[in-house]
C-alpha cells in the first residue's frame, strides 16, 4: 500500500516508455505490487466476496470493449493497462488491509505525504506557480494531449478563481486533487487517531479548499452533513444508518422526480463557474445519447457525437466509463461502489466503540466518490486511490463483528470516555 501510495503522490509527468507504453509513476508502483498480490490471491488468502466478482466482470468488460473498439493489437494493450489501473490496487488493498489496524496504520503513513503536498499546493494558489508538476515537467517534460486523451491545454493548468490559482498538487487536473484531499477528511475525522497523526491529517484535508474545486466543496458539505447526523444518531436512540439510507434515498428520488431535468441535473448546477455547469449538463446530453447508440462496449477514446466546439473530456466517471466501455462497466462498478457502502453502515451499526467509528469514516469518503463520480471524471493516479479505498471499503463492508487490538499509542479515546 505504501509502494502504491508513492507512486500516486508523484507528479503525472513522471513517466517512463517502453515497448510502445507509456509507464507512469502510478503504474510502475502496481507493475512492483503485482507479483505479491498475484502469489497472495494463487495461495488463497484473499476470501472471496461479491464486490470482488463485480470488480473483475468490470475490468474484463472494459479490457474487452477495447478490444471490439480498436482490435486486439492496439486495443489489447490499452484495455489491460487501464483494467490493471483498477484491479491491481484493489486486490492488494484488499489483501493487505485485513484489520481496523491494518488501515490506521496506514493512515498513519499516509499523513505526512498527504500534508507536505497540502502546503505545497497553499504556496502554488498563493503564488501562482506549479511547484510540483513543474518540477516533472522539468525532468520528464510536458504530458501530451494524445496521452490522455484529452487537451488540457494552458488554459486549464493556468485556471485561477477568486484571485488564487487552483492548485493540482501531482494530480492531472485540480478537481482531482480536491476529491483527493476532501476525501482524507472523514477518513482522519472518524479514524479515532490522535496525536499528530489525526492532526496531519486533517491539515492535509485543508488542501481541498485551494483547488477551488466545486466537487471539493460539495464533499467538504457532504462530510459535515453526515457527521453531524452520526452526532445525532449517538444522542437519539432509535436513529441509525440504515434509516438515514432509507430517509436520504426517498428525499433524493423525490427531487429527482419534481424537480426540472432531475438529481444530475442538480448536482452538476452546483458548481462555482455557470459556464462549466452548463458545458457538463451538454456533455451528459450528448454522452447519453452516445450510451444509447453504442450501449455494449462504448466508442474507446473516439469523441463522442456533440456539439463541434465540445472537447473530448468528460466530466462525470460513471458516464465516461459508459461512453468509453459501455453500460455494463459503469452500472458494475457503480453497483460495487453502493455495496460497499450499504455493507459499512450495517457493520457499523454492529460494532461499538472505535472500530464501529472507523467504518462510518470509510462509508462517507466512498459515499463522496459515488456521488462526485457524476460530477468528476476519474483517472490517472486518483483513479488509483479510488480503487484502493473500495477494495479496503470492500473488506471492512463484509466482514462480522469481531474485536481487534486498537493501535493504542495512535488511538483518541471516544468521546464518552475523556
Amino acid at each position: 500500500m505504501i509502494i502504491l501510495l508513492i507512486g500516486l503522490v508523484l507528479p503525472v509527468e513522471v513517466r517512463f516508455n517502453l515497448a510502445g507504453q507509456t509507464l507512469y509513476a502510478y503504474r510502475i508502483a502496481w507493475i512492483l505490487v503485482a507479483p505479491w498480490v498475484l502469489m497472495q490471491v494463487f495461495s488463497g488468502r484473499l476470501r472471496l466476496r461479491f464486490n470482488d466478482v463485480l470488480v473483475v466482470l468490470t475490468v474484463v468488460w472494459i479490457t474487452l470493449s477495447f478490444v471490439i473498439v480498436y482490435g486486439f493489437e492496439r486495443g489489447g494493450p490499452a484495455g489491460v493497462a487501464l483494467a490493471l489501473d483498477i484491479l491491481i490496487p484493489y486486490l492488494a488493498a484488499r489483501l493487505a488491509i485485513r484489520s481496523f489496524d491494518d488501515f490506521r496504520i496506514f493512515l498513519i503513513a499516509v499523513a505526512p505525504f498527504a500534508l507536505g503536498i497540502s502546503a505545497l499546493m497553499v504556496i502554488e494558489a498563493v503564488t501562482h506557480t506549479r511547484i510540483i508538476r513543474g518540477a516533472g515537467q522539468a525532468v520528464f517534460g510536458s504530458i501530451g494531449a494524445a496521452e490522455y486523451g484529452v487537451d488540457l491545454g494552458q488554459a486549464k493548468l493556468s485556471d485561477t478563481r477568486m484571485g488564487l490559482l487552483r492548485a493540482t498538487g501531482p494530480f492531472s487536473h485540480p478537481i482531482l486533487a480536491g476529491l483527493f484531499f476532501t476525501s482524507l477528511l472523514p477518513l482522519y475525522w472518524f479514524s479515532m487517531l490522535r496525536r499528530w497523526p489525526f492532526l496531519a491529517g486533517l491539515s492535509a484535508a485543508a488542501g481541498a479548499i485551494f483547488s477551488l474545486s466545486s466537487a471539493a466543496f460539495i464533499g467538504i458539505f457532504m462530510f459535515a452533513v453526515l457527521a453531524t447526523y452520526d452526532r445525532l444518531r449517538k444522542m437519539v436512540t432509535f436513529l441509525n444508518w440504515p434509516i438515514f439510507i432509507f430517509v436520504a434515498l426517498a428525499f433524493l428520488a423525490t427531487i429527482h422526480l419534481v424537480s426540472e431535468g432531475g438529481l444530475i441535473s442538480i448536482i452538476i448546477r452546483s458548481t462555482l463557474n455557470p459556464a462549466s455547469g452548463y458545458y457538463r449538463l451538454l456533455i451528459w446530453e450528448y454522452g447519453s445519447a452516445s450510451v444509447l447508440n453504442y450501449p455494449w462496449f462504448g466508442i474507446g477514446y473516439e469523441q463522442f457525437k456533440g456539439l463541434p466546439w465540445m472537447l473530448p473530456s468528460v466530466d462525470s466517471f460513471w458516464l465516461a466509463t459508459a461512453i468509453r466501455n459501455g453500460l455494463p462497466p459503469a452500472l458494475l462498478c457503480a453497483l460495487a461502489t453502493i455495496l460497499s457502502i450499504a455493507g459499512l453502515a450495517m457493520n457499523a451499526s454492529r460494532q461499538s466503540g472505535v472500530n464501529g467509528t472507523l467504518l462510518i469514516g470509510i462509508a462517507i469518503t466512498m459515499t463522496m466518490f459515488f456521488v462526485l463520480g457524476f460530477t468528476v471524471s476519474f483517472f490517472g493516479n486518483f483513479l488509483i486511490w479510488f480503487a484502493m479505498i473500495l477494495g479496503v471499503a470492500t473488506t471492512f463492508g463484509a466482514i462480522t463483528p469481531t474485536k481487534h487490538a486498537v493501535v493504542r499509542r495512535q488511538v483518541r479515546r471516544p468521546i464518552s470516555q475523556r
